[in-house]
This record gives structure tokens, sequence and C-alpha cells, in this order.
């Protein structure tokens, strides 16, 4: 696990077990377990915060949780997301709150400052221009003792620097050879920035200095963009393990980043 020790307070037992909830996740390094147990994660999450009221970032017209796993829960759902027209394709059930979490949010967003106990995302951040002022904004989202989880892309992983490094039509074209579903109409591919999607100390120290008591971030390696081609896959997923043997975590290839308020 990377963390960056907590400001201590009178919350103290809530940040051990917080501290203690991240190690556990950390002793699992591949990205595959990071895929099949995210949701589990967040349900534990959300037992261990107690949360009341939990806010999805960039959740759209696909929220992660159904209303059917949402309802008896005693859990007031807000999806978020950019669109209005992606938010309104999305299941009625759920509250609608439309902003970016990377601009100032408008007056109209106000009585949300300060209520939501945890909020996620997942594969957003990377898409996200300012990430500082993200998690700023996640900062006075969050109630007391909140915390916020991002699964995100790690730029050094190769198929993130080509994504990174590419024009925006030329990347789009290759990653169809790889996933013929990623079209407007299927599964939309957005502009990756990457900003902050990286697994280092220097980025934990600057979400402490938003403010979040305790901040860590735990890696995976191994992901699938190259399975259709052997010998690429093959030495991709020799590095990969050398990497993770070396807990080199800067080429890890996907990231759990929690923070709490």
């Amino acid at each position: 696990m990377s963390q960056s020790l907590p400001i201590h307070s009178a919350d103290d037992s809530n940040l051990d077990r917080l501290h203690a909830f991240v190690a556990e996740l950390s002793a699992n390094r591949w990205s595959d377990w990071a895929w099949e147990r995210y949701k589990d994660t967040l349900w534990r999450l959300l037992a261990l915060v107690d949360a009341r009221r939990m806010l999805e970032i960039g959740g759209g017209r696909w929220p992660c949780f159904s209303p059917e796993e949402i309802a008896g829960s005693g859990v007031r759902y807000v999806v978020n997301d950019v669109s209005e027209g992606e938010l309104a394709l999305g299941p009625p059930q759920f509250d609608k709150a439309c902003f970016d979490i990377a601009q100032p949010i408008d007056d109209r967003h106000q009585p949300l400052m300060g209520t939501i106990d945890l909020m996620f995302s997942k594969m957003v951040f990377e898409h996200v221009a300012d990430a500082m002022v993200a998690y700023r904004n996640i900062h006075r989202l969050l109630a007391p003792g909140g915390v916020c989880l991002n699964f995100h892309p790690v730029l050094y992983s190769p198929p993130f620097v080509v994504n990174r490094l590419l024009p925006e039509s030329a990347s789009s074209r290759v990653l169809r050879l790889f996933f013929p579903n990623r079209t407007p109409d299927e599964v939309p591919k957005y502009p990756a920035h990457y900003d902050l999607c990286v697994v280092s100390r220097s980025v934990r120290n600057r979400l402490r200095e938003v403010g979040f008591r305790g901040v860590w971030q735990a890696p995976f390696w191994r992901h699938d963009y190259f399975e259709r081609l052997p010998a690429l896959h093959r030495l991709d997923r020799a590095g990969a393990e050398l990497a993770e043997r070396n807990d080199w975590t800067r080429f890890a290839s996907y990231c759990y980043t929690i923070v709490a308020k």
C-alpha cells in the first residue's frame, strides 16, 4: 500500500479503520481483482463510514449501482455527470446532479455541500482536466468523516502512455482495434489528460494539502489491452510482473486513490 500519513484528530479511530481497510485492499496486487471487486469494495466502504448519502462522479446513464441494489439500503444515491442528456437517460429513481467536478460548482448544488458520506468514480479521473480543482470540490462536498474512492488508470502503464501521446483521432482508431465496441454509439471514448493519475508520494502530499485527513493509493498491475497481440501481451505481462515484484508503483496499470475528510 502507498499512503501519506494522516493528520491525527479526535476521530483517529475511524482513520485507523480506513487505514486497515486499505491495507487489506492493497494485499491484492492484480487489476483483475480491482475490477471484479470494485462494487464489493464500495459496499464495504459504505458500511465502514455508515453512509446515508453517496454520490457517483460521472455516473451518467450507467451508474454503478442499480435501483434494485439501492432499494432498502437506506442510502440516498446521487448520480453526477457533466451532461444533462446522459443523466436524463439514467434511472429516474436516483437524484441527479449535473456539474463538472473540475469546475466551480454553481449555487444550484450548494445544498449538497458537506453532506456526502461516500463519493466514488470509475475510470473518470483520467478525463478530468484539473484534478486539484476536482479534489477541492470533493473536499467541499464530503461530510466530516466522508470518504472518496477514485478508480483510475495509471499514466505510465504502456497503453495509457500511448493514449496520452497520440492525437485523439489516432488513439480512438487504435482503441477500436483492440475493443471494437469503443464507438460513440456503444462505449464512447473521451479525451484523457491523466492529471494526477500517478502513484507517488508527491501526488499524495498534494492531496493532503487540500485538507484531507487521510490519503491512500492502492496500485494494481496488469491490463488487457494487448490480448489480441500475443507476443506483445506476453512481454507486457512479464514487465508488469517485474514491476509488481519490485513495487514499482509508477508502472502500475490501475489505482484506487482514497481520500478521507
